[in-house]
């Protein structure tokens, strides 16, 4: 991959697929970014038992040394317009908490972004800050009718990257992967009062 300035320092910045050999280095900075409670947010529910999508999940190196992290999960939309869409998952994305000054998220924003839109990908969904991902051109899931159970609705945003999906007003409910895994999506909803709600 081409190398980025983003530090704005002699520091460079190389974002490359995530390999397999780097699982537990970046489950170790996902924990320094988030807290080892993370994994208790209702976003994580969508993400059991389902694999991340391979092309879809890169990582940030700086000089060599892992400093971030963005990867991307299979989803379903259960809306008449939704369910015809191919729909992904963003998170978590992650930095070094001593380098999120860096540009170094924003760099796998967009590198994420574009690469999904450039594989085939028709609307990305998140849980987070709107205030900063609007940047990155995404807007309240509900401008699209899509709703994600037990997460306040201002935090659901969604980036349409096809026309057929920035047209979409009744998209439905977020829903896991579960026909290609063998989740059961009742059971998912179910388990609501039991977990943290947080993006």
């Amino acid at each position: 991959m081409t190398p980025f300035d983003a530090l704005g320092t002699t520091e460079m910045l190389h974002i490359l697929p995530e390999g397999a050999s780097l699982g537990a280095s970046i489950e170790t900075l996902l924990d320094r970014a988030f807290g080892p409670g993370r994994t208790a947010k209702t976003s994580y529910r969508y993400r059991e038992s389902v694999d991340p999508l391979p092309h879809l999940c890169f990582t940030a190196f700086t000089d060599g040394v892992l400093t971030g992290t963005v990867r991307h999960w299979p989803l379903r939309l259960s809306g008449a317009e939704g369910s015809a869409l191919n729909v992904a998952l963003l998170g978590p994305i992650a930095v070094d908490p001593a380098l999120r000054i860096g540009g170094i998220g924003g760099t796998l924003m967009r590198h994420a972004i574009a690469e999904a839109q450039r594989t085939g990908t028709d609307m990305i969904i998140l849980v987070g800050d709107p205030a900063y991902y609007t940047r990155f051109g995404f807007r309240p899931a509900s401008d699209f009718g899509v709703m994600m159970p037990d997460e306040s609705a201002p935090r659901v945003q969604a980036l349409p990257l096809t026309a057929q999906a920035a047209a979409m007003r009744d998209g439905g409910l977020v829903l896991p992967a579960g026909d290609l895994v063998g989740i059961a999506t009742p059971a998912l909803l179910r388990r609501s009062s039991s977990v943290v709600r947080a993006a």
